[in-house]
């Protein structure tokens, strides 16, 4: 019987396949609770790898480009102010200014057309548009300067009664 293997070589055999299968599985998804049961500290692990720590240059430095540099303040020279063409009370354009170019761009096209009351109706019309911005606009403000424009283009002339006065029909 010296080829056979007695019971108890296979046996030690399985308790050490077991004991090396129960380490392995252990160690492999227990890690940290048999790290705190045994109370060792795990090495403290960086956010970033530790390649990432060392410094690498990849490239040289940037050279400046011509006059872009730092100056000391003695060195800098400036003009004196000159005022421009912009007035401090210079309002952007609104509604109201809108109206008035539509309502003139109506008068140049009734420029050559003697009807009147065709003028005046598309006039309101254009007026019905603008009502949503009847509290931004003020109408009697927009009329003016359109009466002095269509007093020179339309071929008939407009009452002062006849030009309205408010949005409202």
């Amino acid at each position: 019987m010296l080829n056979a293997i007695s019971w108890q070589q296979y046996l030690t055999a399985i308790l050490i396949f077991s004991a090396a299968w129960y380490m392995y599985v252990g160690l492999r998804y227990y890690r940290t609770e048999l790290t705190a049961w045994l109370k060792i500290k795990p090495a403290a692990q960086g956010a970033v790898p530790p390649v990432a720590n060392q410094l690498t240059v990849v490239m040289g430095a940037a050279k400046p480009e011509t006059d872009t540099g730092l100056y000391p303040p003695e060195e800098l020279h400036f003009a004196a102010a000159e005022p421009d063409d912009i007035s401090d009370q210079t309002l952007p354009k609104g509604p109201g200014d809108d109206l008035l170019a539509e309502a003139m761009v109506l008068v140049e096209a009734y420029g050559d057309n003697d009807n009147k009351t065709e003028f005046l109706s598309l006039f309101k019309l254009l007026l019905d548009k603008y009502e949503v911005f009847a509290d931004e606009i003020s109408l009697p403000a927009v009329i003016t300067p359109l009466k002095a424009f269509a007093t020179n283009k339309l071929p008939f002339q407009i009452q002062a009664s006849e030009w309205p006065l408010t949005f409202a029909s």
